[in-house]
């Protein structure tokens, strides 16, 4: 086996050490995923535009993929280093517990050889040379305000791990970044339950948005410590704008979504009108769209099989503000 260990250059200034292994007989498959291969079934609504900048966003949907050591598994619609460490057995990223419905992704700080590789997810494309860069990611045109999500993390020793999304306009190679959101927990820090994670987009300029990369990783230091484990689940983008529950400084305290799991209905209580809810099964069948009127709003899922299913709130504009899962389970 060769050992190469690469510096992952990513346009917003992270560098991550990621250490890829492969035969030196065979080069390392690279990465050559669609578009629309990255968008998730169930991150389809009327304003596909957001949804699709952040697929399978409670990582739900899992590929199975063999290795020379056995089956490994890959969060649909994301990119990771599993296929690149496969050659000696060891993941990275992988199923973990939920915060809610079945899944959520755990990523592993692993020592490869004595050398650390780090947990990591993202919507670009990782390289395989010993000097490549993250490209690649999804088209995205709007100028959202924050990204959310849930997490746990247990660092070593004094690590702690990071997720971001930015933002870039049209230029070659993501090289005029437009925006910017980070989230990075406090070096040692140990977050043992399921804890809320948001973090602003800051903007650099008024240029228009033309693409987005998602990147979420278990160690935020140049080099990471082994041991290191994070959850992750339920990420999303959220868009404010200037009317109804989309001015508040935290949509999702002015949305409760209960109970879950619900049996043959559930309630979302909302401030403002004009909202509109949709759900979709894990396929990415719209089962449910349904108007939302100010105060709480009786959904009806009686006729709905048992499962996990997907809601997406959007506000009159079309503009989603909400998104989360919900079990059925009569």
């Amino acid at each position: 086996m060769l050992l190469l260990i690469t510096t992952i250059k990513y346009p917003c200034n992270i560098n991550l050490n990621i250490k890829l292994m492969k035969k030196i007989s065979t080069l390392i498959a690279i990465f050559t995923v669609s578009v629309s291969s990255l968008w998730a079934q169930a991150d389809t609504a009327s304003n596909a535009s957001n949804w699709k900048a952040t697929p399978n966003p409670g990582f739900e949907n899992w590929t199975t993929e063999s290795g020379f050591f056995g089956n490994y598994y890959n969060p649909n619609g994301w990119n990771t280093a599993n296929s690149q460490t496969a050659d000696v057995g060891t993941y990275c990223v992988t199923q973990g517990a939920a915060y809610t419905g079945k899944y959520s992704v755990e990523l592993t700080t692993q020592n490869i050889a004595g050398n650390m590789a780090p947990g990591i997810i993202t919507t670009g494309t990782i390289p395989t040379s010993t000097t490549g860069s993250i490209t690649g990611g999804i088209a995205y045109t709007l100028r959202p305000d924050s990204i959310v999500g849930w997490y746990k993390y247990t660092p070593a020793s004094s690590d702690n791990c990071f997720a971001s999304l930015d933002l870039f306009g049209s230029a070659a190679n993501n090289t005029d970044t437009v925006a910017t959101a980070s989230f990075q927990t406090t070096a040692g820090k140990t977050t043992s339950a399921w804890t809320r994670f948001s973090a602003p987009l800051k903007y650099r300029n008024s240029d228009p948005v033309a693409n987005s990369i998602w990147l979420i990783c278990s160690s935020g230091n140049s080099s990471g410590v082994q041991g290191s484990v994070m959850y992750v689940d339920d990420v999303a983008i959220i868009i404010n704008n200037t009317t109804g529950i989309a001015s508040q400084t935290n949509p999702d305290a002015a949305i409760h979504v209960s109970p879950n799991p619900a049996a043959d209905h559930f309630t979302v209580t909302i401030l403002g009108s004009n909202n509109t809810l949709a759900l979709f099964d894990i396929t990415g069948r719209k089962v449910i769209e349904q108007k939302l009127l100010n105060g709480p709003n009786l959904v009806d899922v009686n006729l709905l099989t048992d499962g996990v299913y997907v809601y997406a709130i959007a506000d009159a504009n079309g503009l989603p503000i909400k998104t989360g899962k919900i079990i059925i389970q009569k």
